[in-house]
C-alpha cells in the first residue's frame, strides 16, 4: 500500500502512537538501508535507552548517505527521539517539520491536519508537558487534535506565541522575522548557480533567512555541565568563554583532547544542546582519508555538498555545531588532498563569509558554524592545523567521581524512561560494586552507562527475589 505522504516526517505526524511510527519508519528504512541496525532497533523495543543510542547511529548513517531519500528517513528517525519531558529534543526536529509542510503541496484537508498536529510538538518544544510524565507526543497530539474546533487559524495562532520562548516558530515565518531572532542569509541569491538534481535540496535555501540559534541562561547551562562532568569543569569552563547570554551561538575552533571514554563526544553535544539547542553534525575523522569533507566537484555523478553546508542543510539553522571526531586518525592521500588541508579554509571568519562550494557551486556564509574536534591527541596534528585550534585538556573521571556521576547517569535514564524516573539513589555498596567494574573498564564515561544500567538490573532481580 502507497504511503499517504512521499515525506516520511508528514507520514509520523498522522499516526497516533510511538509504536506506529517506529513500525511505519522500520518498514520504509530496511529494505533501503540492507543494514544489521535494524535487528538492533527491535531487539532494543522496550528499552529506551538503547533504543535511542540505536536511533542516532542510524541517523548518522543515514546523513553520511547524503541522498535526498536518506536525509529524509534521518529526519524522521529524529522525531522519534522527541521526548516531551525534554523540550530540547525538539529543537533539531520541528524546522525542518515545519519546513516541509510549507513547502508541499497537500490537500487542504492534509494540510490543515499536519499543521493542527506540528503545532502540539510546538508546544511541547516550549515545555508545557515538561516536569510531568505525559505520554509519547504522537499520543498527545492525537488526543489533542480530537477535541480541536475546525476553522482554527493557526498561523494567527503562531503569530502570538512568546518568540522570547521558542525561536524556531519565527523561523519558519520568512515575511514576518521577528526582529528579537537574529537570522542570516547563509546561500546570497547573487552568489547561486543553477544547481543540478543532485543539489536540487538546497535550492531553498537561496535567499532565505535561517535562523541563528542564541544561547540562552549561560549561568545554568554551566552549572548543569558541572553536574554532569564534575571531572572536567575546568575545561568547561573554557568552552564556556565564548558563550554569551541572548547572543547567537559562535564557539572558537576547540581541539577536546583526553583519553578514550572521558565524555568528549557528549560534552559537545550536550553544550550544543543545553547552549542554544543547536544542531551537531558529526564527521568521523577515523574513517576518512581524503578531503571530502569540502565535498566533491559539481562534475562528478556521485557529488556531494561540504560537510558544513550539509550541516544547514540539515539543521535549517545558520549556525550548527560541525564536530570532528578523532581527528588526529584521519590518513592524508596524494590524490585526493587530506582533512586537514580541507578543514583550514573554514576556520577563518573571513574566508568562510565566502566560501563557494565545489559541489553546488554556490556561494555559503559559513562564517557562524561552530567547529568542535575531538582527540586522544595532538601532537600527529600538522602544525598550520593546530594553531588555527585551542585545545581543551579533558581528563578522565576517576572513583572519586562516581557518586556524583552515578546521579547524573541515573536522571538521564530517568528522562529516557519514565518507569526509572523515581529509582533510588544507589546504596554505598551498589556505588562499591560499581566501582570495582568501572575500575576495571578504566573509568570510561561510555562504560559507566551500562553499569548503571546493569545494576538496576541487579536490584530488580533481587527486588523480585525477596
Amino acid at each position: 500500500m502507497r504511503p499517504r505522504f512521499d515525506d516520511p516526517c508528514l507520514q509520523l505526524l498522522t499516526l497516533d502512537n510511538w509504536s506506529d511510527a517506529f513500525g511505519t519508519l522500520h518498514r520504509a528504512t530496511f529494505p533501503i538501508e540492507g543494514s544489521s541496525l535494524g535487528q538492533e532497533l527491535l531487539d532494543a523495543i522496550g528499552k529506551r535507552t538503547t533504543m535511542r543510542r540505536w536511533i542516532e547511529t542510524l541517523v548518522d548513517e543515514l546523513f553520511a548517505e547524503g541522498t535526498p531519500k536518506a536525509d529524509r528517513l534521518g529526519h524522521a528517525w529524529l522525531m522519534l527521539t522527541c521526548d516531551p519531558r525534554q523540550p530540547h529534543s525538539f529543537h533539531r526536529v520541528l524546522p525542518q517539520v515545519q519546513h516541509v509542510i510549507d513547502v508541499s503541496d497537500l490537500q487542504e484537508d492534509d494540510d490543515t491536519l499536519l499543521r493542527r498536529r506540528l503545532r502540539i510538538w510546538w508546544r511541547a518544544a516550549e515545555g508545557e508537558w515538561c516536569g510531568k510524565n505525559p505520554p509519547s507526543v504522537f499520543a498527545i497530539a492525537a488526543d489533542a487534535t480530537k477535541h480541536e474546533p475546525d476553522g482554527v487559524d493557526f498561523l494567527a495562532i503562531f503569530d502570538k506565541i512568546d518568540p522570547h520562548k521558542t525561536r524556531h516558530v519565527a523561523a519558519t515565518q520568512p515575511a514576518q522575522h521577528s526582529p528579537s531572532i537574529p537570522h542570516l542569509i547563509v546561500m546570497p541569491r547573487e552568489g547561486a548557480s543553477k544547481l543540478n538534481n543532485n543539489n536540487a535540496v538546497f535550492k531553498d535555501l537561496i535567499g532565505a533567512p535561517l535562523p541563528l540559534s542564541v544561547v540562552r541562561d549561560v549561568a545554568g547551562i554551566r552549572a548543569q555541565l558541572h553536574r554532569e562532568y564534575p571531572h572536567a569543569t575546568a575545561a568547561i569552563d573554557l568552552l564556556m568563554r565564548d558563550l554569551r547570554e541572548n547572543k547567537p551561538l559562535r564557539l572558537k575552533p576547540t581541539i577536546l583532547v583526553g583519553p578514550p571514554g572521558s565524555g568528549k563526544s557528549r560534552l559537545v553535544r550536550r553544550m550544543a544542546a543545553l547552549a542554544a539547542g543547536a544542531y551537531v553534525m558529526r564527521y568521523d575523522a577515523s574513517g576518512s582519508s581524503d578531503g571530502q569533507f569540502a565535498g566533491t566537484a559539481k562534475g562528478w555523478s556521485n557529488t556531494e555538498a561540504s560537510i558544513p553546508a550539509r550541516a544547514i542543510l540539515h539543521s535549517r539553522q545558520a549556525n550548527p555545531v560541525v564536530m570532528v571526531d578523532e581527528i588526529e586518525k584521519t590518513a592524508s592521500s596524494n590524490h585526493n588532498g587530506s582533512l586537514h588541508a580541507s578543514l583550514l579554509g573554514y576556520l577563518d571568519v573571513e574566508t568562510s563569509s565566502r566560501m563557494r562550494d565545489i559541489s553546488t557551486d554556490c556561494e555559503f556564509d559559513l562564517s557562524w558554524i561552530s567547529y568542535l574536534c575531538t582527540s586522544n591527541d595532538v601532537r600527529s596534528l600538522p602544525s598550520p592545523l593546530r594553531d588555527r585550534f585551542r585545545v581543551v585538556k579533558v581528563p578522565a573521571p576517576t572513583l572519586a567521581h562516581l557518586p556524583a556521576l552515578a546521579v547524573q547517569v541515573l536522571a538521564e535514564l530517568g528522562r529516557e524512561d519514565e518507569m526509572l524516573a523515581h529509582a533510588a539513589p544507589f546504596a554505598d555498596d551498589e556505588l562499591a560494586n560499581m566501582g570495582k567494574a568501572w575500575a576495571e573498564q578504566r573509568c570510561s564515561m561510555r562504560a559507566l552507562k551500562r553499569i548503571v544500567e546493569a545494576s538496576l538490573e541487579a536490584r530488580d532481580d533481587c527486588a523480585m527475589r525477596h
